[in-house]
């Protein structure tokens, strides 16, 4: 209803009728007010035709727009800008997601893909949809989705778009670069507790071998000692058999 839909005029009556098995030819006029500025400008005809309501029923209205193309002559300015290259996960991968702003003053059509580096070999993959038209000042997000991600590494993911004008120029553009690491977290957390407690056991068994050093050489001591006092003939205190034995020898 703006630019190009607003400078149309229609030569006839809004309503037509076209008989049965006829045609009507409908005229109009484009007047484009002086100052606008070079560029593409896009708009339509629309002709509707409503179908009356049946007893319960609603009204059903069918539309054909016709394409008005509109170029002012000038200086063609084909300018292509990106939002930021933005992702997260989806199905067992990541989804891409970048926006394309017509920042000229040409209509254009273009196409986007995801150039990923990193790894064995670098490979592309397309961003969807494609070949569609952005006017100027508008804009279209395109998505595209990584899968089968290595479980380990590093990937660097920037989003490659080039538009091109109709019968004319045509530019291209990168995004910022994303750059995404994988790591087995699940495998690395249990392997990390595996050893965590491997390390604890084996300090709990360090500890009770000390402890058992400690006493074995507690006994050999008190082995030792006993020996010593048996052999001098006096036997230890405490030991009734031993004080028999002693009391025998010495009355």
């Amino acid at each position: 209803m703006a630019a190009v839909g607003a400078w149309l005029k229609l030569d006839s009556e809004a309503t037509v009728t076209v008989r049965p098995k006829s045609r009507a030819t409908v005229r109009f006029s484009l007047a484009v007010p002086v100052g606008t500025p070079p560029g593409s400008y896009l708009g339509s005809l629309v002709t509707a035709l409503r179908t009356p309501a049946v007893s319960g029923g609603v009204n059903t209205e069918t539309r054909i727009a016709r394409l008005v193309e509109l170029t002012v002559p000038g200086t063609a300015d084909l300018q292509v800008s990106l939002t930021e290259l933005e992702h997260r996960p989806a199905d067992g991968g990541e989804e891409f997601t970048v926006t394309v702003r017509n920042t000229g003053n040409v209509l254009y059509t273009f196409a986007g893909t995801l150039n990923i580096t990193g790894g064995s070999s670098a490979y592309t993959v397309p961003l969807t949809p494609t070949g569609i038209y952005v006017i100027p000042g508008g804009s279209a997000t395109i998505t595209g989705r990584l899968a089968d991600l290595p479980a380990l590494g590093r990937r660097a993911v920037t989003a490659s778009v080039t538009a091109t004008v109709p019968g004319g120029a045509a530019k291209t553009v990168d995004s910022n670069t994303v750059r995404l690491s994988s790591f087995p977290w699940l495998i690395a957390t249990l392997a990390v507790g595996a050893f965590l407690a491997l390390g604890l056991l084996l300090v709990i068994t360090r500890k009770r071998r000390r402890a058992w050093l400690r006493r074995r050489a507690e006994e050999r001591t008190a082995m030792r000692a006993l020996r010593r006092e048996l052999r001098s003939g006096n036997p230890p205190v405490g030991d009734p058999r031993e004080a028999q034995a002693g009391g025998a020898e010495h009355p």
